[in-house]
């Protein structure tokens, strides 16, 4: 998983922010975009999010997308794999589709 950034105000630098996990039944890192609110709005921060993750993707995809703040909503990307078998599916959401 990685996070990049711009380095500098100009946006002349990219700062690449990468992370690995061994992967666990029921836990994910959640990667944002905003860590919170403002004006502008300031770009996340830290290392990604632990989060409990549900065994249904459908659950767990329309839980995040019915809580992300309407002005903001623009796309989510959710990919369940199957730990024994690497089996994964997918679910791709973008508001202007």
């Amino acid at each position: 998983m990685s996070i990049l950034k711009s380095g500098d105000a100009e946006g002349t630098v990219c700062n690449r922010f990468l992370f690995s996990y061994k992967p666990i039944a029921g836990l994910g890192h959640f990667l944002h975009t905003y860590v919170e609110n403002g004006d502008p709005i300031p770009t996340f921060q830290g290392e990604p999010e632990r989060v409990s993750i549900p065994n249904d993707i459908d659950e767990f995809f329309n839980d995040i997308w019915e809580n992300l703040d309407e002005n903001n909503k623009i796309s989510l990307y959710v990919r369940y794999i199957d730990l024994a078998t690497g089996e994964e599916e997918n679910r791709l959401v973008n508001k202007n589709q």
